[in-house]
């Protein structure tokens, strides 16, 4: 046992109030190794921390055995699933869940930056099995990270670089489901291009920078999300389609990240390509009640719908769409008038 575990184990064996219910378990002492491997592995990641830290002989296997989880947050806080914990000052331990939060102090008397290494190893050091469907990093020094390997689905990297955190991420886990990120300076890096689906959030900074940035993004499923969304962020890239040309299925959706409507943007391109649209109905996604889509030859076999649409897995949903389709569009989905 380490001289670190007796802090988190002393905090997890006080009290269940900020980590999980009561719940009662019955062993015999004929379980197998592999019995309780499997009861370990597949048990709410929150309670089974909070269980192994009542028992020494438990907490000497529970690292080594994998752990599933739905979501894993690193950053001023640990977040596994649905709960939260962070260091305060005076020597204090917060854990909070949804609205509810606790704070119980610890038994030392510690620098915080100590405690802060202490928290992090005794939660993920170590753990060299972790997955987790959504991965999220934000504002961390990388040097300081315990040792730990994740296998994931989908991450969300803010104010740190992708090529930081791939070394503790397990290679299988690309290409990933889903990407999101605030930085644009690498965009041609082999995992964001790799990425099914490419979320990027823009600062007001980056939204007047290099368009060739934005330009050069090669996913086909992409979200760009605005600080406020422009006319002029969409017309952009309608043009560069225009003269560079797109492949057939690519999608681009943009928000404004406090919702901005997108129905007078979607107003102001119809009369900008007023000449060369064609009036859009059939597409089953496009928002009933704004103003209608149109589309634009974009090749003699291809051509950019333009339309809006609610997004119900966004807060802010009410986002504009660009998609590339083949000209050859089958009419019972798709009816285009000139």
């Amino acid at each position: 046992m380490t001289w670190q575990t007796p802090l988190f184990v002393f905090l997890h064996s006080q009290s269940t109030r900020p980590v999980v219910s009561f719940v009662v378990f019955k062993m015999t002492n004929k379980l197998s190794y592999p019995g309780l491997k499997c009861v370990l592995e597949y048990l709410e990641a929150n309670l089974r921390i909070h269980i192994t830290a009542r028992s020494p002989a438990l907490r000497k296997i529970e690292k080594s055995i994998p752990i599933h989880l739905e979501f894993l947050m690193f950053s001023d806080n640990i977040g596994l699933n649905d709960m939260q914990m962070r260091v305060f000052y005076n020597n204090q331990i917060m854990f909070r869940r949804g609205e509810n939060e606790y704070r119980r102090p610890y038994p030392m008397d510690l620098e915080i930056e100590k405690a802060v290494e202490m928290l992090e190893e005794y939660y993920l050091g170590g753990r060299m099995n972790i997955y987790a469907n959504h991965f999220w990093v934000f504002n961390r020094e990388v040097d300081s990270f315990p040792k730990f390997n994740a296998t994931t689905n989908e991450m969300t990297v803010y104010d740190c670089l992708l090529d930081d955190i791939v070394q503790y991420i397990n290679p299988n886990s690309f290409p990933l489901k889903e990407l999101t990120i605030d930085c644009i300076d690498d965009l041609n890096h082999p995992h964001i291009c790799s990425a099914k689906k490419l979320c990027i959030e823009l600062s007001e900074e980056q939204n007047f920078e290099d368009p060739t940035k934005i330009n050069s993004i090669q996913n086909k499923d992409v979200e760009l999300i605005y600080d406020f969304l422009e006319r002029t962020n969409v017309e952009g890239i309608i043009r560069h389609w225009m003269e560079n040309g797109k492949e057939t299925g690519t999608t681009f959706a943009f928000r404004g990240r406090d919702g901005d409507p997108t129905n007078e943007i979607v107003t102001d391109l119809r009369n900008e390509f007023s000449e060369i649209s064609s009036e859009l109905t059939g597409v089953n996604d496009q928002y009933p009640n704004g103003t209608p889509g149109f589309s634009i030859p974009l090749t003699s076999s291809s051509k950019i719908l333009v339309y809006g649409r609610r997004n119900s897995e966004r807060f802010s949903n009410e986002e504009l769409v660009l998609n590339v389709v083949s000209s050859q569009a089958d009419d019972s989905t798709m009816e285009m008038e000139h």
